[in-house]
């Protein structure tokens, strides 16, 4: 009797675990984290009687997950894809968007400047079409801030999105290092807490929407996650901690590193999957890209603009200037000078020193009088008998301030007094010399013990080399557009300067200046290409880089984005009318008088900054000279320039910063004259030359004009975005399949439930009555006895 209600007993304690599974499945059908639970019922162990065994009932073992481990794995791997590529598409649609939007895109503003150089050049002394000239500038000037800034926007929006991520990412790890614990402290090694696991689960498939992880699975229950290469992010019941932080390298960017053991270590590069990375991937493979193109293209707008216009004349006869500024053209700005006096410079000394700036060099000095003050040596240095005012290079503005003019066309440097020192602003450059300016030779003739103090100036990003000259130490103002960024973990004192020489070979790519120990190695980061090793200076992709005189330590780098910011920074220069250079400085015509046919091509300037430049020139053939040649003869002193140079049709002439191209045959005493282009406001020869800059192949080394360029970067942003999607909706339909996979083997049916609702109802049923049979028939004993 006893073994009969112990077995019937079982049954009920089994079955009632069984219809507590079966209603647990039955209440979690909507929860999709959840997975269904199948009991095990094993039969006890039988005794012994008589001959043969006895079964002794049945137990529950075990309320197991069914689950398949790879379709587990499965589902991680394709939600972290997935979130990967839809924040990838979210923000290459938005970038897209911002390139070839209608109404804000590029094109339509370059192909209004480029209309309105026409209008000018078809009625180049008229005010209107130049007042419109300058209002499409100032349109393009607007569209090129525009585009940079939003694009800004974007990359700033991505940097806090990486910090919100991150930080999700940590709360997720924590989550799971307690789950872990809860699990390890319940678990054996046959029977895991079957909704705890489902609860880790759901947390580690909230972790691969945030970032792809690797997941291994412990002895004691616990799991291990890694993230990365291979850096441990939960370890048992110990999380650690991601961070955001400024990248060493490449300091406008956010970098992602994890914490362990007191240290972090810098996993950007190697995160992949979620959205931590497709915010990396696009930031890398789209945004940077398209900034660093649109950039150039603002650069190669300025660049090609400003190199026709200053090789004009304007309205008022004088050399144009640069009609735009970018990143390319920064400006170098500062002050030297100080307490002269009382530095140790006494009545009747003079000091002196040379400036070097772009290929100029101009020595300044001044004797001491009694009674100066130190403004008086300021004075004397800048506009005295041998100041700086007395170089052939140097223009008195009239208004105080003084400019010496560059080797490189459009560069110059202006000088004004600044109570006791003098101060100083750059336009134009950087120039293939370097965008610095150098002081050196400081002596004041006695004692040789003064000094002069170096500060920059404003807002720009300006640095020297030391903060005083002294004899026999020179410094630099070295220009904010040159000064390559050095890693913040640099151990060494050099610095590594950068100018833009050559806009045709000019790419989109950012740069790293690396020294190995014995050599610097200039790597061009698009490709990871070695592009030049030794001590520099380098040329390079239409850029020179030129290491300092510092003492570089092994490991030491410097980061260079050359186009990034050319946009942002792109603005309009000229903004008066009569400014702009529409006209030659100088015209060629033929005698009058001439007997042959020869007749003038094309005149152009090689050197505008030539101070021959405008002189009248004669192109003579002389007949006493050997028949079939001419000489080159400066009209006002009749000195020969060039003589008996033998001609032939197509000869192109170079003299005094000018080339002129003759054909034609001439005659003895037929000549050719050039000569300064004086009240030349009908003159549109250089405005032409401006407006079929459209049309010139400016930009990747001679194949692309600016629109092709422009072009490029929005057809190239709309097919990475076409990729995108294309590869999302691959991976989308790939987690719908791991979704389905998984709910086919762990998802509850209702049916099947119900089926095991009735069949375990009835099994607690059938173990009931026969404990109420036992009972009847132990009453019938008793009544019996």
């Amino acid at each position: 009797m006893t073994s009969i209600l112990d077995t019937s007993l079982s049954g009920l304690i089994a079955y009632q675990g069984a219809l507590a599974t079966t209603s647990q499945n039955i209440a979690n059908v909507g929860n999709e984290d959840y997975s269904r639970q199948r009991v095990e019922l094993n039969a006890r162990l039988p005794i012994r009687r008589g001959p043969s065994f006895i079964g002794q009932g049945v137990q529950l073992t075990d309320v197991a997950r069914v689950i398949d481990n790879f379709n587990t794995i499965s589902l991680r791997d394709s939600t972290s894809g997935t979130s990967r590529l839809q924040t990838s598409d979210f923000y290459a649609t938005r970038i897209e968007g911002v390139l070839a939007d209608e109404r804000g895109s590029l094109q339509p503003a370059l192909d209004a400047f480029f209309n309105a150089l026409n209008d000018v050049a078809n009625d180049p002394s008229a005010k209107a079409p130049r007042v419109a000239l300058l209002g499409a500038s100032e349109n393009l000037e607007q569209r090129f801030v525009s585009l940079g800034t939003e694009l800004q926007s974007i990359e700033s929006e991505i940097d806090s999105r990486l910090r919100v991520e991150v930080a999700e990412v940590n709360a997720i790890a924590t989550e799971l290092a307690q789950l872990n614990g809860r699990i390890s402290s319940i678990s054996s090694v046959n029977n895991r807490p079957a909704d705890l696991l489902d609860q880790r689960d759901a947390l580690l498939k909230q972790l691969s929407e945030k970032i792809s992880v690797n997941v291994v699975e412990q002895v004691d229950g616990t799991q291990n996650v890694l993230v990365g290469t291979g850096q441990l992010l939960v370890s048992n019941e110990t999380s650690f901690t991601l961070v955001t932080q400024q990248d060493a390298a490449q300091p406008d960017l956010t970098a992602v590193a994890i914490q362990s053991n007191g240290s972090s270590v810098v996993i950007t590069d190697s995160l992949v999957g979620g959205d931590l990375g497709g915010l990396l991937d696009v930031r890398t493979n789209l945004l940077r890209s398209a900034q660093n193109q649109l950039g150039r293209t603002a650069i190669a707008v300025s660049e090609s603009i400003n190199a026709q216009q200053v090789q004009g004349y304007d309205l008022n006869g004088n050399f144009g200037t640069n009609y735009f500024n970018t990143v390319s053209t920064g400006r170098l700005q500062g002050q030297f000078g100080g307490d002269y006096l009382g530095n140790g410079l006494a009545v009747g000394e003079t000091i002196g020193f040379d400036l070097s700036f772009d290929g100029r060099v101009v020595s300044t000095s001044y004797t001491v009088q009694a009674g100066d003050t130190n403004q008086d040596v300021a004075n004397g240095l800048l506009f005295g008998a041998g100041g700086i005012d007395a170089d052939a290079n140097v223009t008195d503005n009239g208004d105080g301030t003084y400019t010496l003019a560059g080797t490189t066309p459009g560069v110059s440097l202006t000088f004004e007094l600044y109570g006791s020192n003098i101060k100083f602003e750059s336009a134009g450059g950087p120039a293939p010399s370097g965008n610095n300016l150098t002081i050196n030779n400081l002596t004041d003739g006695a004692t040789d013990n003064t000094t002069l103090e170096l500060l920059p100036l404003g807002p720009s990003s300006t640095t020297t080399t030391a903060a005083v000259v002294s004899t026999g130490s020179p410094a630099t103002f070295v220009g904010p557009s040159t000064v390559a960024i050095p890693n913040q973990n640099n151990t060494g004192t050099d610095v590594v300067n950068y100018s833009i020489t050559d806009i045709n070979a000019l790419t989109t790519s950012d740069y790293e200046v690396r020294f190995d120990g014995a050599n610097y190695n200039v790597i061009r980061l698009s490709d990871n290409q070695t592009l030049a090793s030794g001590a520099g200076p380098f040329i390079v992709d239409g850029l020179e880089i030129t290491p300092g005189t510092g003492v570089p330590a092994l490991g030491d780098s410097f980061y260079i984005s050359a186009t990034k910011l050319g946009a942002v920074n792109f603005q309009t220069e000229v903004n008066n009318p009569a400014n702009i250079a529409g006209a030659a400085p100088i015209r060629a015509g033929v005698n009058a008088g001439n007997i042959g046919d020869i007749s003038v091509g094309q005149l152009s300037i090689t050197d505008s900054q030539d101070g021959d430049l405008t002189r009248t020139v004669d192109v003579f053939f002389d007949p006493a000279n050997p028949a079939g040649t001419f000489d080159v003869v400066d009209q006002a002193s009749g000195t020969v320039l060039q003589n008996d140079v033998v001609y032939f049709d197509g000869i192109v002439v170079n003299q005094n910063g000018w080339q002129l191209q003759l054909s034609g045959q001439p005659q003895p005493n037929d000549s050719v004259t050039v000569q300064n282009n004086t009240n030349a406001a009908g003159d549109n020869t250089n405005m032409l030359l401006l407006a079929s800059i459209q049309t010139q192949n400016v930009l990747d080394n001679g194949n692309s004009t600016l629109e092709q360029s422009y072009n490029t970067l929005v057809t190239g942003a709309g097919v990475v975005t076409r990729q995108i999607k294309i590869s999302l909706e691959v991976e989308e339909s790939i987690l719908r399949q791991a979704e389905e996979r998984r709910e086919s083997v762990s998802g509850v049916n209702l049916d099947e439930e119900a089926a095991d609702l009735i069949r375990f109802q009835q099994a607690y049923q059938a173990s009931a009555r026969v404990i109420q049979a036992s009972q009847e028939i132990f009453n019938a004993l008793l009544s019996a006895v």
